[in-house]
């Protein structure tokens, strides 16, 4: 009689890249529905050919290339743009096929790929016990080697790649180099350090900082006026010092898992709180919309509100003002478009969102305090038609104060710096010629005189600010790049307070007839372009903080711009005044940022360093003053 053979399951070489290779990175790669379809493909999958690099996989038609060089560089045949169903399945079978990874020190190490089991055999069940020195299941349960390998060769080159860009000087690069920062993103992202602790990069994600510097590369290297050696410079300094964070968070093994003894199942901290909390606003008031493009080509609105919050110890508002920041990856999603009467938001139109005062109902909150653009809160309207010219006025004298210094120095978008002004009196419209901005002169009901400011590109915006401009009542301005931005005018329309958007709402909105609209617009503007004045703002001079952060920002973008690992005597002359001022003023950590200027090399980490301690104190300084 032969003996029962017995199978032996295969593996590959090639595919150690794949070994551990969990849900959660999957998710990442792609989202949890490619990876449901994914899953539903597997058993179909047919191996075409292979050789020693790896193999070309049938996958419900598609035909699917799985090499060594991991889950992002898998490419297949297929229409579909970016990751689809059938690159998911392709890295569930190659992690099949992968080598066993080696375990970590004596103990074994639960891998987050690892199913969780429940029932018989968890625990005290009649199933097999665990062996020998296994944790328990209520034990806290970290991400296995392979991941942390992962994440630490992911920063790697994060690291170098960021080096190699900073030394060549950002005015030599070129398309080629976006599109190695789009592929770093890719691998990135599939290291998944979306699992780290969100509260140590104040909630940002790596991988949106790695495409947002794409963009700006793009942008410099295309040669578009609005993106700046200085945008890039404090892009990569972003990217430089998220790294740092992420390393240090490796090193110590903090932010790689859940606390001792909580349920590896359920999410914990501020991941909880930004996936699963739920809160219900009493009474929203609209105060606006701003539509969006970023450098990358993603596109977007930010629409904000007061949260009306009662103070049952005061007796007074003690509100604040929340934003919604909702948009699309470029390339994605071609019906969310800029829109007034379309669905944009919680399944409704931005032109229902801002007629009046409403109740929220389980709206998603994130720990910043913003609020989701996910799910579907009730909505429901409080009041009658339009806005309380009562209400405004103490929203205005609540948001006077702007924002707080200690909120501008975290990693990514900064608060919103917003703040309603009612409105006494309408000025002159100007045209920035160096800006290339329209600015339109109010005075509050305070007696402050103000420049709205908007871009002369933005036809759509202008004209609805000039089509409006004689009724205003009240405006939400946004303070944006030292500008004061409209993003929400209130005006008179047939007795009622009415809320509309410069950058999102037709000009003809509130006109009887559009044709009405445009001929009473042509008599205007040629009354208007007679009588506008050309704007010539005479600069203020700098605090002396901000002259600080003047003087080591212009060598830094100088020094990054053409990659020089030496200060030219112009540049020490600067640095070492920067110096001597931060000192008079008390600025320890800016003078040691200069002092490490004047007395190393300027190499790439030198600068990004510098660049984001600099950042940040300029952005202090613009908010205190």
């Amino acid at each position: 009689m032969s003996e029962p053979t017995t199978s032996v399951p295969r593996t590959f070489a090639w595919a150690a890249p794949y070994a551990g290779l969990d849900d959660d990175a999957l998710k990442a790669l792609g989202n949890a529905g490619l990876l449901r379809r994914a899953r539903k493909d597997y058993a179909g999958v047919t191996e075409l050919s292979h050789d020693l690099k790896g193999a070309v996989l049938g996958v419900s038609g598609a035909s699917v290339r799985v090499d060594g060089r991991g889950p992002a560089a898998v490419s297949c045949d297929c229409p579909t743009a970016g990751v689809c169903q059938h690159v998911l399945t392709a890295c569930l079978w190659a992690a099949e096929v992968a080598p066993e990874a080696p375990p970590q020190g004596a103990a074994p190490v639960v891998a987050q790929s690892a199913p969780r089991t429940s029932g018989p055999g968890s625990e005290s069940g009649t199933g097999a016990a665990p062996a020998s020195g296994a944790r328990r299941t209520a034990a806290p349960r970290g991400p296995s080697e392979v991941v942390l390998r992962r994440r630490r060769e992911a920063l790697a080159e994060v690291r170098d790649v960021v080096g190699r860009l900073m030394s060549g000087g950002l005015s030599h690069l070129g398309p080629d180099d976006a599109e190695s920062l789009l592929a770093l993103a890719g691998r990135v992202r599939l290291a998944g350090f979306e699992q780290v602790e969100p509260g140590r990069v104040s909630g940002v994600r790596f991988v949106g900082l790695l495409r947002v510097t794409a963009g700006f590369v793009s942008g410099l290297a295309g040669r578009d006026d609005a993106v700046t050696e200085s945008d890039l410079l404090d892009a990569f300094a972003e990217v430089w010092a998220m790294g740092e964070v992420l390393q240090r968070a490796l090193d110590t093994g903090s932010g790689n898992g859940p606390a001792g003894g909580e349920d590896p199942a359920k999410p914990t901290g501020a991941a909880s709180r930004a996936e699963a909390e739920e809160l219900d606003v009493a009474r929203w008031v609209p105060l606006g919309a701003r539509w969006w493009n970023s450098p990358s080509g993603s596109r977007g609105f930010a629409y904000l509100g007061w949260d009306s919050v009662a103070d049952t110890a005061s007796g007074t508002d003690a509100g604040q003002v929340r934003q919604v920041v909702t948009g699309r990856p470029s390339g994605t999603d071609p019906s969310f478009q800029r829109s007034w009467t379309s669905p944009l938001l919680w399944g409704r139109s931005l032109s229902t969102l801002c007629e009046g005062a409403f109740t929220l109902t389980a709206v998603r909150a994130k720990p910043d305090g913003t609020l989701g653009a996910g799910g579907t809160p009730a909505v429901h309207r409080l009041d009658g038609d339009g806005f309380d010219l009562a209400e405004l006025q103490q929203i205005a004298e609540r948001t006077g104060a702007g924002v707080a210094p200690r909120d501008v120095v975290g990693f990514g978008r900064r608060p919103a710096n917003v703040r309603l002004v009612l409105v006494r009196d309408v000025g002159e419209i100007g045209i920035d010629e160096v800006r290339q901005e329209l600015t339109l002169a109010i005075v509050t009901s305070e007696g402050e005189e103000r420049a709205l400011r908007l871009p002369a590109t933005s036809e759509q915006a202008v004209q609805t600010l000039l089509s409006v401009r004689s009724r205003l009542v009240a405006v939400t301005i946004e303070r944006r790049e030292d500008r004061d931005e409209p993003v929400g005018l209130f005006v008179r329309d047939k007795g009622a307070i009415r809320l509309v958007s410069p950058t999102i709402t037709p000009a003809w909105t509130f006109e009887s007839s559009h044709w009405d609209f445009w001929r009473r617009r042509i008599r205007k503007l040629r009354a208007q372009a007679a009588s506008a004045k050309t704007v010539r703002a005479v600069a203020a001079p700098p605090t002396p903080v901000r002259r600080v952060t003047l003087l080591l920002g212009d060598v830094l973008v100088a020094a990054a711009a053409t990659g020089r690992p030496v200060l030219t005597a112009r540049q020490r002359s600067d640095v070492e005044q920067a110096r001597t001022l931060a000192r008079d003023l008390g600025l320890a950590t800016l003078e040691r940022t200069a002092g490490g200027l004047l007395h190393g090399e300027l190499t790439p980490s030198t600068v990004l360093h510098a660049a984001f301690v600099v950042g940040r104190a300029r952005a202090v300084a613009d908010v205190a003053g």
